[in-house]
C-alpha cells in the first residue's frame, strides 16, 4: 500500500507537470466564469411590455449545462489518461519504477490515480460552482449535484482507464480520437435515449454502453419536477455504470500486464 501510494503521488505529480495540466486549470477557471455569468441569467420573455420570468426552465436549463460540464469533464479524463501510461514506456521511467519490488497491476493502476487526482480535483471546482450558484440563484436541491457528481467521477474511471488500455495498443492520435469521439457520441446516445426514440446501433450504444450522461441526467431528474420523467431505472443505471469501471480497471491491469518492456 505504501509503495502504491508513492506511486499515485508521483503520478500526480507528473499530471500537474504536464503542460495540459495548465490548460485544464484555465478552462476550469474560464468554466466557472461562464457559470457564475450564466447562472445570474433567469429566462424571461417580454409580453405587452412586461417582463415575465420562466422560473420553471432553470431545472432543464441547469439539468443540462451540468450534464454538458461533466461530459467535459470526463473527456479530458481520458484525454489526460491517454498518454499517462503510454509515456513511461517511451522514455522508460516503467522499467525503472518496475525494477523494484512493485507489480505491474500496481504501477498501471496508480498512474490511472494520478490522471483521477486531476480531473477530480478539476470536477470538485468546476461542477461545486455550478451546484452553489444552481442553488443559490435558481433554488435548485444540491443533494442531485452531489449524485450526478459521483456519477462523473464512476465516469471519469471508466473512461480514463479505457483510454489508457487503448493506449497500450493504438497510436496517440488514434487513441485520442477514441477518448473524445467516444465520450460525445455515447452522451448523444444516451440524450436521445432519455427521450425513448433511439434505435439500432445508436440504441444499442444508449442501453449496452456506459451510461456517462445518462448516470448524471437521471441523478439530476428532481430538478425537472414531478411532471417532467427520464427514461431510465437509476439503481439499474448507476450499476451498469459502475460495471463498465471495474471491468475498465480490470482491463487495463491486464492489458499493462502483458505488456512486453524493453530496456
Amino acid at each position: 500500500m505504501n509503495a502504491f501510494a508513492w506511486l499515485a503521488r508521483e503520478a500526480l505529480a507528473d499530471a500537474l507537470r504536464r503542460r495540459i495540466a495548465a490548460a485544464v486549470v484555465v478552462a476550469a477557471l474560464v468554466s466557472v466564469a461562464m457559470l457564475e455569468s450564466c447562472t445570474g441569467c433567469t429566462p424571461s420573455i417580454t409580453t405587452n411590455g412586461e417582463v415575465h420570468e420562466l422560473s420553471e426552465l432553470a431545472g432543464p436549463a441547469g439539468l443540462g449545462t451540468f450534464v454538458v460540464i461533466g461530459l467535459w469533464l470526463i473527456a479530458l479524463a481520458g484525454v489526460l489518461a491517454a498518454d499517462h501510461l503510454r509515456s513511461t514506456l517511451e522514455d522508460g521511467s516503467a522499467l525503472l519504477s518496475l525494477a523494484r519490488p512493485i507489480s505491474r497491476e500496481s504501477f498501471a493502476l496508480a498512474r490511472l490515480a494520478g490522471v483521477l487526482g486531476l480531473a477530480w480535483g478539476a470536477g470538485l471546482v468546476v461542477l461545486g460552482a455550478a451546484a452553489g450558484l444552481l442553488a443559490v440563484r435558481s433554488g435548485l436541491p444540491l443533494l442531485p449535484a452531489l449524485l450526478a457528481g459521483l456519477a462523473c467521477a464512476l465516469g471519469c474511471v471508466a473512461v480514463s482507464a479505457l483510454a489508457m488500455t487503448a493506449s497500450l495498443a493504438l497510436p496517440r492520435a488514434a487513441t485520442l480520437l477514441f477518448v473524445l469521439f467516444g465520450v460525445w457520441l455515447t452522451g448523444f446516445a444516451n440524450g436521445v435515449g432519455a427521450f425513448g426514440v433511439a434505435g439500432g446501433w445508436l440504441g444499442t450504444l444508449d442501453r449496452v454502453g456506459p451510461p456517462l450522461a445518462s448516470s448524471m441526467a437521471l441523478a439530476l431528474a428532481p430538478w425537472l419536477g414531478p411532471e417532467v420523467g427520464i427514461a431510465g431505472d437509476p439503481v439499474r443505471v448507476f450499476a451498469r455504470l459502475a460495471v463498465w469501471a471495474i471491468a475498465a480497471v480490470l482491463a487495463l491491469a491486464y492489458a499493462f500486464r502483458r505488456v512486453e518492456l524493453r530496456g
